[in-house]
This record gives C-alpha cells, structure tokens and sequence, in this order.
C-alpha cells in the first residue's frame, strides 16, 4: 500500500510533550531528545531559583535530564510531562541544600520575568532598578520563590506545582496566597512609590 504524499510547505503538527515521553519511555532517544530541546530553557530557570550560581544551576539541570532519561519507564502519561520532570529537578535541587545568596544582574531578572511574559514582573523589574525576583530571594524561603515561579512563570495549575513541590494542593495554595502577599508587601515599599501599587494589586489579586 503507498503513503499518502507529504504536502510540501505544510507545517507538521507540534507532538505534545507527554506523546514525547512516552515514545522515550518505549525507548526513543529522538523523542527524549525533543524534550531535552523544549524543556532545557525552562528547567534551568527554575533550577537558577534553587541554586548559587548558573553554572550550579546548569549542573543541575544535566543531571536531571539524566535521571528523567533513566527513570524515564516511571512516567505516568495521566500527569503533564512538565510536572513530573520538574519533580524530578525539585528533588535533586533539594538534595545539594544549597542556600547561598543568589546575586543576579538587572538585565539577566528581566530576561528570565519576560521570558513568558508577565507584564507586572516585567514591568517592576525595570522601573526604578526594582527587581521582583531579586526581592523575592531576599524576603522569601525557596519554596515560596519556586511556587511563584511555576505558577507564574511557567503557568502551572496550582495542582501540577503542589506535586512538583511535594505538597497538598490546599498547602500549595496557602503557601502561593502567603507569598504573593509578603512580596507585594515589601515591593509596596515607599521608596518605589511609582509601579509599586501596580505590582502589589498583580501579586495579591487573583486566587491560584
């Protein structure tokens, strides 16, 4: 029987990530591969939250890739492919205990806030030199920086990032409702009288 032919010019549709792993679960190198491709950019940002330095934090991420490839047969397709390889990154992040301050310059905070685009990060971060994730390390623990992250940032449903965190979601949700209220309050500072009521109304707004 003859294929049908391939249309020149015609996008080819984009393979979820979860069809991805589970390819890679069946023992796919190319489809683990893809996802190294599309998760790489996403999981170092995160890892940076939890580390001392990007050469930490890109350490870090080698080694989670590694682990996710072989544990690769424990992914379960009922779960977002994110949120287990985030768990995965969670644990071993966990595992260094590092807490060392985490200086990072205005333009690479920029960056990383636009990266997926919340205005309200974007535009505190540039305003008067304030830095919403240079805030956050100081007055946050590291669990309430990366539940920030993997619900703003990321866009995770507050479900996904209670498993990442290893929480029950109606923790997480407290946890998401007491650090969107400590930072709003320290980013309402009345040195920053300019952009800081916009960032607090942002943070303290919605319910995850």
């Amino acid at each position: 029987m003859k294929s049908e032919p391939v249309h020149k010019g015609e996008p080819l549709p984009r393979e979820s990530a979860e069809a991805l792993a589970v390819r890679a679960r069946a023992g796919s190198r190319a489809a683990f591969g893809a996802l190294v491709e599309r998760y790489e950019g996403p999981l170092f940002r995160f890892l940076r939250l939890r580390s001392a330095s990007d050469a930490d934090a890109e350490e870090l991420t080698q080694e989670a890739f590694l682990r996710a490839w072989r544990r690769i047969e424990r992914y379960d397709e009922r779960w977002r492919f994110s949120t287990w390889l985030f768990t995965v990154a969670k644990r071993i992040a966990a595992s260094r205990v590092r807490r060392a301050s985490l200086p990072m310059g205005m333009q690479d905070v920029v960056d990383l806030a636009s990266a997926r685009g919340d205005p309200a990060l974007e535009v505190s971060a540039r305003d008067e030199g304030r830095n919403v994730w240079h805030v956050a390390h100081r007055v946050l623990s590291v669990e309430q920086c990366s539940a920030l992250w993997l619900f703003y940032v990321e866009e995770l449903p507050a479900r996904d990032v209670a498993r990442i965190l290893e929480r029950r979601e109606s923790t997480t949700r407290v946890l998401l409702f007491r650090a969107r209220e400590r930072l709003a309050l320290h980013l309402a500072e009345p040195a920053a009288p300019g952009p800081s009521g916009t960032v607090q109304r942002s943070l303290a707004g919605g319910h995850p």
